[in-house]
């Protein structure tokens, strides 16, 4: 054979197990492939693979037999450079955590690589021998390789269509569960080249085949029924939130209905002393009266019926409940709250519904604890547009914050322990192609504003 033909051999096998993590890892995160991060990992898996071939000649060049280090070794730097690379440009092309797209890419190698090593062993002991070399490296090589990638795609279709990804991302809200995962799929991952530096004698026999193809369909389940169990107590909790925020907004409408009444009661009165007024032809007594109910209406009713107008106009359900929350708890706290909607919010956003909760959380919690004392005033103002969607919520404080000292990580003025709020919100902004913020002080009030680019 020419070393033509061989090389593009070799070059066959890497770019399509390269293709095969790709997509695989791709479905496993329920995105869609961007073909430009395809081309790049491509290139650095070619760079690793060749790296590792790299070492092996030199050894072979220098009168060392290369197998005085295990092929297992290899393999296994090999895995675990490879996923790390995949993991690292899924986390930049898709703005997602580096752990989550991490195990993405150690799961996806762990399938690929174990499964294309399987089919490949079975391939070579058990086809048939031909005196023409070309056709047996079309049967070894050219063959395996090609379903690889095949098998890749139709599990990344199937999985994309299945939703895995909505259960997969619930493993890492919180970070113990995200390092336990991350570690399982590692050690999934190493069972092949560790079973070969145990047993490197060990024939691929149908029974070799039979147990690794049995470990991944059991590691997959492992991790669905794990990652569905996780989803089903986050989706419990959600509830149990849910329920709390309708009755904090029962609670709001309660509180309503009683200014209603006092306010009737008050009007009844008042409308006594008009009828005599009437009598007796006293325009500019009415005049003043006029004025005097109209801003007794507004700050009687006024900024709860805006409220109201306000929330109704949320079309997102979780944020509408979670303002309501907040605006319950300002009551409760005497923080004068105000919230203008100008337009209806739409449901769809193109922040994750979670993330977005949990910026607004953030900005509502800061601005609570910060807004200057008895006098407390925060503003929430949210703009649906063609666009974007505008979210500006401000508050008045006692002495000015440090502007600049709000970008440091961890910088607080509430004492040791506090800090991490902003610092969240900034990782989760920075994950969303788009997505922009801005944060000023205007008229004694600091203001954050966070831009959402519409879907």
């Amino acid at each position: 054979m020419s070393l033509a033909f061989r090389l593009f051999s070799v070059g066959y096998t890497f770019s399509f197990t390269a293709f095969a993590l790709f997509v695989l890892a791709v479905g496993i995160l329920g995105r869609k492939i961007r073909w430009g991060y395809l081309a790049m990992f491509w290139g650095c898996s070619f760079a690793v693979q060749g790296l590792v071939l790299g070492v092996q000649l030199l050894l072979y060049v220098m009168g060392i037999n290369p197998e005085i280090i295990s092929y297992s070794i290899y393999d296994l730097f090999c895995y675990t450079v490879t996923a790390i690379i995949l993991g690292g440009l899924l986390c930049r092309a898709y703005r997602l955590p580096f752990l989550h797209t991490l195990t993405a890419a150690v799961l996806s190698t762990f399938i690929i690589l174990t499964a294309g090593s399987v089919i490949t062993d079975a391939v070579q002991t058990y086809s048939p021998l031909f005196d023409r070399q070309h056709f047996l490296v079309f049967i070894h090589f050219y063959v395996p390789y090609t379903v690889l990638f095949g098998l890749a795609c139709l599990a990344a279709l199937i999985l994309r269509k299945s939703e895995f990804y909505r259960y997969f991302s619930a493993m890492f809200r919180s970070r113990a569960r995200a390092v336990l995962t991350l570690l399982v799929s590692y050690a999934l991952m190493c069972t092949l080249p560790v079973i070969g530096l145990i047993s490197p004698d060990a024939a691929p026999d149908a029974g070799y085949a039979m147990f690794f193809f049995a470990l991944i369909v059991a590691g997959l389940f492992l991790m669905q029924f794990t990652a569905m169990y996780v989803a089903g107590q986050d989706r419990i909790k959600a509830q149990e939130e849910t329920i709390l925020q309708q009755q904090a907004h029962m609670a709001l409408l309660e509180e309503l209905q009683q200014e209603i009444r006092a306010f009737r009661h008050d009007v009844t009165n008042l409308f006594s002393g008009l009828t005599l007024q009437a009598q007796e032809g006293d325009l500019a007594g009415i005049q003043e009266f006029m004025k005097k109910t109209s801003s007794y209406f507004d700050e009687k009713l006024g900024s709860e019926i805006a409220q109201m107008d306000g929330l109704n106009n949320v079309g997102m359900y979780p944020l509408r409940s979670l303002l309501t929350t907040k605006l319950a708890k300002m009551r409760q706290e005497n923080v004068r709250a105000v919230l203008e909607v100008l337009h209806p919010v739409r449901e769809e956003q193109s922040m994750d519904v979670n993330d977005l909760l949990r910026c607004v959380g953030i900005l509502l919690d800061n601005a609570v604890e910060a807004a200057a004392g008895q006098d407390g005033l925060v503003r929430i103002v949210l703009l649906q547009e063609e666009k974007e969607l505008y979210l500006a919520i401000a508050n008045n404080y006692d002495a000015a914050p440090n502007l600049s000292a709000l970008t440091r990580k961890g910088y607080t003025t509430k004492g040791k322990g506090h800090g991490t709020g902003l610092s969240s919100y900034r990782k989760i902004v920075s994950r969303y192609k788009g997505c922009a913020t801005r944060t000023y002080l205007k008229d004694d009030m600091f203001v954050q504003e966070l831009h959402i680019p519409a879907v």
